[in-house]
């Protein structure tokens, strides 16, 4: 099986010839490793910079490589926000676009399309696709309707309206869901076939499993349906603890949920089991970054050990990984995964 092969059945649930392992995102950690900045790569040639991602993933044995991650606020910069480039790591939204949900109705995402840095974007992944050659899925990583409403708004402003003017929030979220799609679109046109929604603004640590069911969870399913006639991988991101909305997950049209570290893999396991593929869930600092890769390795064992036996597990960082986590670490991880042996793994004979 190629690492395609490997990923493709462990989200669709079947049996696979090995333990499926990822980097998680990691565009800001593959360029700086290489001398870029996210900015200074914009003004890069396209295809060194797609030889630059494809090197990078691969040589620390991910099974997946990542479609310019790292970028997520360039869409709100394409459509009128102000964003600031770090020296390190990913840009920054640094002012609200928006000061009420009317204020979306002169937004035009035609817009989108004709920004440079998301034909860059495009170009680029036009060209990653090109070097996978069908062996690894192009994964992509942008922000889901929630987070985008949150950095167009305003996060508290958004948390605000969710208790004075709910029908509000669920228009900026119609919006939001249109902007995400219309983006996205793109990316799926240029060879993306496996597609993440990360919700930071939506954790269990930010609003409450009421208020996530009533006004994030038709977003997702909303985006998820279009994007799966689309033919590409539907997969979701939250960061920290989500325990107490697992259940609510696996009816979202998502075919892959990704957890936290703050997260339970024995739960994780009893709530996704035979459902919906999961994965997870390294520290992406406190082990992914700050161990030793022997210490990595260890830490390995034990996620896969809570994992646990039954499919559908893919072992990867809990979050996207800091620019600055070593190669070696990264490779410690996807050796650890891909020595691992239990019952849900196939020998090729047995599938």
């Amino acid at each position: 099986m190629t690492s395609k092969q490997v990923i493709q059945n462990t989200v669709e649930l079947k049996p696979a010839e090995r333990q499926a392992v990822t980097v998680f995102s990691g565009g800001a950690w593959a360029l700086n490793s290489n001398g870029l900045s996210l900015e200074k790569a914009l003004a890069a040639r396209p295809e060194d910079v797609a030889e630059i991602l494809f090197r990078s993933y691969t040589q620390v044995g991910s099974d997946m490589t990542w479609a310019m991650s790292g970028y997520n606020n360039i869409v709100i910069g394409a459509i009128g926000g102000k964003i600031k480039f770090r020296a390190k790591g990913t840009p920054d939204v640094i002012e609200t676009l928006i000061r009420k949900v009317s204020d979306t109705e002169a937004i035009n995402l035609d817009r989108l399309r004709d920004d440079p840095a998301v034909r860059f974007l495009l170009e680029v992944t036009r060209h990653l696709v090109k070097k996978t050659a069908g062996r690894y899925h192009v994964a992509l990583t942008r922000w889901g309707p929630f987070t985008l409403a949150g950095l167009l708004y305003g996060a508290e402003n958004l948390m605000r309206d969710i208790y004075r003017d709910p029908e509000s929030v669920r228009r900026l979220l119609d919006f939001t869901s249109d902007l995400y799609l219309r983006y996205v679109e793109g990316y799926i046109e240029n060879g993306v076939d496996f597609a993440l929604i990360a919700e930071p603004t939506s954790s269990g640590d930010m609003m409450s499993r009421r208020h996530f069911e009533e006004f994030v969870m038709p977003s997702f399913k909303k985006v998820f349906s279009a994007l799966r006639k689309k033919n590409v991988v539907t997969a979701l991101h939250i960061c920290g603890n989500i325990e107490n909305r697992l259940d609510l997950l696996t009816d979202i049209g998502a075919q892959f949920i990704s957890v936290d570290y703050k997260v339970s893999l024995k739960k994780a396991r009893a709530a996704f089991n035979g459902k919906v593929a999961f994965g997870g869930n390294m520290n992406p600092v406190g082990v992914i970054r700050n161990e030793s890769p022997e210490g990595v390795a260890r830490a390995c064992g034990q996620c896969l050990a809570d994992a646990g036996d039954g499919g559908g597990f893919i072992l990867m960082p809990g979050c996207d990984i800091p620019p600055s986590t070593p190669a070696a670490n990264l490779q410690a991880m996807t050796e650890a995964g891909r020595s691992y042996v239990c019952s849900s793994v196939y020998q090729k004979g047995d599938v």
